[in-house]
């Protein structure tokens, strides 16, 4: 039996082409994480099977959907990907018979409406497909990553990845994401943010997303997405740096307001 766990937030645009792509499994369980759209409504029409989950730990949001499973191997499946034809027809086959506890999946990236190769999207393996019986855990907040006792194995066929659709979901996103982030930074102890510290993150992420990452010979799709990964970094540490405030902004602000009124407008 296979269950897929499909990740959802105010995905309404992408989940019922996803939920399509694999309603061939035995369950679908979706795991929510509080949208306000009208993904419910499409998901309804799936699956009754939903974990509604208020946070922005995606780790724990996969372990609670995997607890409401009842297959042997589960799937997991972001909204916005498809699994292929090719794809469902391996891994049909690979259930049945193989030494394996989990598999690698790669991802055919569309970017900004191109397929893209270069880089870190030549060979973009997510694991995704595991035995139930053999996984621990998944960890990590943002960039969740799953544990799990046995051998890993690799798919011939790939997921296809509908990602970065257009410039306010890629920010839309990256303000997200550099929340939790900054957060896990800030946790871990790192170093007060100065100006010099802006200078060099502003570099070295120009470096690794252009050069290393191969960005700036990407093309014009490959140039726009580099950038774009060096304003995330950029807005993460923006964002610590606020955070390493002895007092945070909104605060500032509202106290500035009182003293204002305090004192007749005088500044």
């Amino acid at each position: 039996m296979i269950s897929v766990v499909v990740i959802t937030k105010n995905e309404e645009d992408m989940v019922r082409t996803c939920l399509e792509s694999v309603r061939w499994a035995d369950e679908i369980v979706v795991a929510d994480n509080g949208s306000d759209d009208k993904t419910m409504e499409i998901v309804k029409k799936y699956t009754d099977q939903i974990v509604a989950f208020n946070g922005q730990d995606f780790a724990t949001l996969r372990n609670r959907a995997t607890e409401k499973t009842r297959g042997d191997w589960i799937l997991y499946v972001d909204a916005d990907e498809r699994v292929l034809e090719p794809l469902r027809e391996e891994v049909l086959e690979l259930v049945k018979k193989t030494d394996k506890s989990a598999y690698a999946l790669s991802r055919r990236n569309i970017i900004f409406g191109r397929e893209e190769r270069y880089g870190p999207y030549r060979h973009d393996w997510v694991i995704r497909l595991i035995k139930k019986s053999s996984l621990k855990e998944w960890v990590g907040r943002v960039h969740e990553y799953p544990k799990f006792d046995g051998a890993l194995g690799y798919t011939r066929y790939s997921l296809l990845h509908l990602t970065h659709r257009n410039i306010d979901h890629f920010v839309i996103k990256s303000l997200e994401w550099s929340k939790i982030d900054a957060k896990l930074r800030l946790d871990a102890g790192h170093p007060k943010m100065t100006k010099w510290r802006f200078v060099r993150i502003l570099i070295t992420e120009t470096f690794n997303q252009g050069i290393k990452r191969r960005g700036f010979l990407g093309g014009t799709i490959g140039m726009i997405d580099a950038m774009l990964q060096v304003f995330f970094f950029y807005i993460t540490y923006v964002r610590l740096w606020e955070l390493q405030q002895p007092k945070p902004l909104d605060d500032v602000y509202r106290e500035l307001d009182e003293n204002l009124l305090k004192e007749k407008f005088r500044y």
